[in-house]
């Protein structure tokens, strides 16, 4: 009788849990229809796939992007599907995350600024059988979102000039499953599939004239992960990681609308396609750590090589991207921590104008403050810059805030126990 009411309370448990994970992703889903289309406000964005997402998020969105070689047992971990294995198998994570920025452009004296802000991050994270665990996420990809205004001089005339306006909004969101297995002790290898989806609208308009550029892309996507984890001792321990992504080609559906507000009539027609592709990317990582201290290192190259451009002037480079993070445990490390996180990083664009671009670099440092249950209240502030901005051309700032919550609950199985 006693097993029949545990297996009966269990079955009850299992619904609720179903219900609690379904009405977050529903929400989530809700939130990422929006969450790639006000994310940036910069004019760098009507290029390529628009401002790309790097990622950050979580319990270390102030690390600098590191995560190639972390992991805990409370942590999903964006960077590195294997981390999965190093989750408490007895809980149920839920990691939600936002995020906000204030940008200021400037180019040849004249600046401008915006605030933006969206979801970030949405996970679920447990184990699915000894040594397998899985996830369900959701996140952007790449944001578009830019007003242009130009004066033009007008050929033929004394000095009289037509204003432009260039208009953008849009981006691409993911929202997938991610498997991860410990292979044997130390060594794990994960997966994540995911559906990469969006729509980016691109309108000129000149006096009454308006051209507008309308393209949903989607596709599926796999990315894949190793982690290996060496013991030192009981406090100390190394661990190395590597992640590979292979390029996989969008579907394209493209629209081109040209229309006038001194007439009725417009033209549409299938508007032209270039090749628009995710890149391939490989990274490595490699981290260390003590009781309190951690120190992390990522190196990733993204390929672009395969992403064509509808403007002469634009191409687009490969990235090569190196990050530093670190951590040290405040208080207790056994009872209710709080980590001081601190990071750094430098990276070229993927965007080049005129044959040139950009390297940017970034410091980010946040705080982490763990509950009960493994909850955990984390706090981020990043500041981009760039580096040797000749005189006349874009010149971009940046300064990013993170807040993430990540919250647990044990199955009925461990409360049984």
């Amino acid at each position: 009788r006693d097993a029949q009411e545990s297996r009966g309370l269990g079955d009850v448990y299992k619904r609720q849990m179903k219900r609690r994970v379904l009405s977050i992703l529903i929400l989530g889903a809700n939130l990422l229809n929006v969450a790639a289309q006000n994310m940036t406000s910069s004019p760098v964005s009507m290029f390529g796939l628009g401002e790309l997402s790097t990622g950050e998020g979580g319990i270390y969105s102030g690390l600098g992007g590191v995560g190639i070689a972390l992991r805990g047992e409370n942590v999903i971990n964006s960077a590195n599907p294997a981390s999965l294995t190093g989750l408490l198998p007895q809980y149920f994570f839920f990691d939600l995350g936002v995020s906000g920025s204030y940008l200021k452009y400037s180019q040849s004296g004249a600046s401008n600024h915006s605030l933006n802000g969206n979801l970030n991050n949405l996970a679920v994270g447990f184990r699915i059988a000894p040594r397998w665990y899985g996830a369900i996420f959701m996140a952007p990809v790449s944001s578009v979102g830019y007003p242009i205004s130009l004066d033009q001089d007008v050929a033929g005339t004394d000095g009289s000039t037509v204003t432009s306006l260039f208009q953008g909004e849009g981006g691409l969101s993911k929202m997938g499953i991610s498997v991860a297995h410990e292979l044997w002790k130390g060594l794990s290898l994960g997966a994540n599939f995911s559906y990469v989806g969006g729509s980016i609208s691109q309108t000129e308009t000149q006096g009454s004239a308006t051209e507008s550029n309308s393209s949903h892309k989607h596709t599926i996507y796999a990315d894949f992960g190793l982690q290996y984890t060496y013991k030192l001792d009981h406090y100390r321990s190394a661990v190395a990681g590597v992640v590979y992504g292979y390029s996989q080609d969008l579907m394209q559906d493209n629209d081109h609308v040209v229309s006038s507000s001194s007439s009725s009539g417009s033209i549409e027609e299938k508007g032209k396609k270039y090749r628009t592709c995710l890149p391939q990317f490989i990274g490595f990582g490699a981290s260390y750590t003590t009781l309190r201290w951690m120190a992390s290192i990522d190196y990733k190259f993204v390929d672009w090589s395969r992403l064509e451009s509808s403007h002469s002037s634009i191409s687009f480079r490969n990235q090569h991207r190196l990050m530093l993070g670190g951590s040290y445990t405040l208080g207790n490390p056994y009872s209710k921590p709080v980590r001081l996180l601190l990071g750094a990083g430098m990276g070229n664009s993927y965007i080049s104008v005129h044959d040139k671009t950009t390297t940017n670099y970034y410091l980010s440092t946040g705080l982490n403050f763990e509950f009960r249950s493994r909850s955990t209240l984390s706090l981020g502030v990043k500041y981009t810059d760039q580096l040797k901005v000749n005189s006349g051309r874009f010149k971009e700032q940046k300064l990013s805030f993170f807040l993430n919550l990540t919250f647990s609950e044990k199955t009925y199985k461990a409360k049984l126990k």
